[in-house]
């Protein structure tokens, strides 16, 4: 009937409401009275006063019947809030932060957190408002028996909590965030060192990849060739057009980013991806010129020769390349060359400790990272072994 037009969804749900309206009119247990000043007074319940109810008073019946009518609505949403699990309340800030426009990206790692830690656990079942600091010092206590979970993870899980707390304390389902009275000093021991491998790839195996690929001229050989003579995040690379490539400098303004949208059901849309005028960050010294080389100015020849008319540097078939197909490559080729494999990502990491190594002061290496703070870039240095120079100062220190 709604979609042939026979009824109005407004005119539907305005006359639920007046329904709802009249059925607790005709349960207020108060008489509604009209007083010699022509006032009209009644009862709310109040379970705070001592009586157990309140007085109010009002300049007409309809004034008083529509005060009675909020007041059972705002008790029945107190009612439900105070009965509300964990898990409730997770998907409740889920929404709200997809409503308000929370990355993607964000709420998706989000969403990965509380269904790894969370969702089977006993405190994904107990009410917000029974949440104690000891409940979740328990937690905590049972993610990292065993050293189960790395610092990372646990600092990932942290958030999460911290965000569906601050939530309830929004909704006053709650006065206070309960995880600020939790000492977590006590669980950084009980953490793992992080899995993931974080080496660099060695200059003779930087200059076997870029030998093997020299001669190649397809699209993906020329993208990982480029990336090595870079400083830039995959998603930058990728997001490259030519009109951002002088003759001797590239800019970098925008990026690929990797989207799975939320339904309102919490589970997620496919994949899409995006191209946008931002960095990861959101920092302004993300937006930066890097430098070519003569080697990598010669690459950029061939790609435009290989993709002469495409809106991006780097593309197949009318269709720009992604991270994870670029990484397949990059993997076949490692195992052609038996080199161990890393990931892009790492090759940023590699181009960054070659400069430091040497002798790029920090601050220009930082400008290329688009890092706003050097602390950052220092993350980025990992020299492998001792070199020839670490190892005469300490015979020439301590010897």
């Amino acid at each position: 009937m709604l979609d042939r037009g026979k009824i109005s969804l407004d005119d539907v749900l305005e006359d639920m409401e007046e329904m709802n309206k009249k059925k607790i009119l005709e349960q207020h247990p108060y008489k509604i009275t009209q007083y010699s000043d022509g006032r009209w007074k009644t009862y709310l319940p109040d379970p705070e006063n001592p009586h157990g109810r309140r007085q109010i008073a009002k300049k007409s019946r309809e004034d008083i019947e529509n005060a009675i009518y909020e007041n059972a609505k705002a008790m029945d949403e107190k009612s439900r809030l105070s009965g509300m699990t964990m898990t409730r309340l997770f998907e409740n800030w889920m929404i709200w932060r997809r409503e308000n426009g929370t990355d993607p990206k964000t709420i998706k790692e989000n969403d990965n957190e509380w269904k790894r830690f969370l969702a089977d656990h006993e405190l994904a079942r107990k009410k917000v408002v029974r949440v104690e600091p000891d409940d979740l010092e328990s937690f905590f206590l049972d993610i990292t028996k065993g050293h189960a979970i790395t610092m990372k993870r646990l600092t990932n899980v942290k958030s999460v909590l911290n965000g569906m707390f601050r939530r309830a304390v929004s909704l006053k389902i709650i006065g206070f965030n309960p995880m600020s009275s939790v000492d977590f000093s006590q669980f950084k021991t009980r953490c793992k060192p992080s899995g993931s491998s974080k080496d660099n790839y060695s200059p003779n195996e930087r200059k076997a990849i870029l030998e093997y690929l020299k001669d190649d001229e397809d699209i993906y050989s020329l993208a990982i060739s480029l990336a090595f003579h870079l400083c830039v995040r995959i998603g930058e690379l990728l997001a490259i057009r030519k009109e951002d490539i002088a003759e001797d400098r590239i800019y970098i303004c925008r990026s690929v980013r990797r989207n799975q949208s939320m339904k309102d059901d919490l589970t997620f849309d496919g994949i899409n991806y995006t191209v946008e005028r931002r960095i990861k960050g959101n920092q302004t010294e993300g937006f930066r010129f890097i430098p070519l080389t003569s080697e990598a100015t010669d690459i950029i020849r061939k790609i435009t020769k290989v993709n002469p008319d495409g809106e991006y540097l780097f593309m197949r078939n009318g269709k720009m390349l992604l991270g994870d197909t670029f990484n397949e490559r990059l993997k076949k080729i490692c195992s052609h060359l038996g080199i161990k494999y890393r990931s892009s990502h790492q090759i940023r990491f590699t181009t960054s400790t070659m400069l430091y190594e040497a002798g790029m002061d920090i601050t220009h290496l930082s400008t290329l990272l688009g890092h706003s703070d050097t602390r950052t870039t220092f993350h980025y240095i990992r020299q492998q072994q001792a070199d020839a120079k670490t190892f005469e100062l300490m015979n020439h220190v301590l010897n």
